[in-house]
C-alpha cells in the first residue's frame, strides 16, 4: 500500500513537473512568438519605409534630373542675357556709335542673344519724354540692333539686324534667328539704333536707375 501511495506521488510530481514545463515552455514560445510577429511587422513596415524612401529618393533624383533639364531648356545656351537702358545725349560713343542727340526714356527692355545665333530684343515705352518730345517716339518709326566686341577702336560690328516697326507708344520686338555670333567677343555690348542708323544708338546693354 505504501508503494502505491509513493507511486501516485511520483506520477503527480512528475505530471505537475510536464504541466509547469510545459507551461513556461509554451508561455515562452507564445511570447516569443508574438515578438517575433511583432519583430516580423516591425522588420516589414521598416523595409516598406525603406522602399518607399528610396522609391521617394528615386522619384526625387528624376525630378532633380528633370528640373536641371527643363531649367537648361529655358536657359538655352544664351551668351548674353541683359537689360536695355535708354540714352542720353551726355552718354559715351561706344565702338564710334553716338548717343541719340535728345533724352529718351524706357519703361522696359531686355535683350537675349543664343549660340547658336538667335537674338531677341523686347522695348516698351521707349519715346522721347517732355520737354524734349511729346512723349512718344517722335520720329523714330523703325529699330535695329548691332552687337561690338573687344576694344572700343573697333568700330564693325559683329552684326546688326534688321530693322523693325517702332511704334510711337515705343514699343518694339527684333526676332532675328541668323545672327552672325562670333566665336570669341570680350567686352559685349548690344546698341539699339533708330532708323537703321548705325552711327547712333537710343538704347543700349545696360540700366539706368
Amino acid at each position: 500500500m505504501a508503494r502505491i501511495v509513493r507511486l501516485v506521488t511520483v506520477v503527480g510530481v512528475m505530471v505537475a513537473a510536464v504541466a509547469v514545463y510545459a507551461g513556461v515552455a509554451t508561455g515562452h514560445n507564445g511570447g516569443g512568438s508574438g515578438s517575433s510577429g511583432r519583430g516580423g511587422n516591425d522588420d516589414a513596415v521598416q523595409h516598406e519605409d525603406h522602399h518607399n524612401g528610396d522609391r521617394h529618393d528615386r522619384n526625387g533624383d528624376r525630378h532633380g534630373r528633370n528640373g536641371d533639364r527643363h531649367g537648361g531648356k529655358h536657359r538655352g545656351n544664351a551668351v548674353i542675357e541683359a537689360t536695355l537702358a535708354p540714352s542720353q545725349p551726355t552718354d559715351p560713343t561706344f565702338h564710334g556709335v553716338a548717343p541719340g542727340g535728345v533724352p529718351w526714356v524706357l519703361t522696359s527692355g531686355s535683350v537675349e542673344l543664343k549660340q547658336k545665333g538667335k537674338l531677341e530684343l523686347r522695348v516698351r515705352g521707349l519715346v522721347i519724354p517732355p520737354p524734349s518730345g511729346t512723349g512718344t517716339a517722335g520720329p523714330v518709326t523703325s529699330i535695329s540692333a548691332s552687337l561690338y566686341c573687344g576694344a572700343d577702336s573697333d568700330t564693325t560690328a559683329a552684326d546688326t539686324t534688321a530693322t523693325v516697326p517702332l511704334s510711337q507708344s515705343g514699343n518694339a520686338r527684333i526676332e532675328d534667328k541668323s545672327f552672325a555670333v562670333p566665336s570669341t567677343c570680350l567686352a559685349p555690348v548690344i546698341l539699339v539704333h533708330p532708323n537703321g542708323d548705325a552711327t547712333h544708338y537710343i538704347a543700349a546693354e545696360g540700366w539706368r536707375m
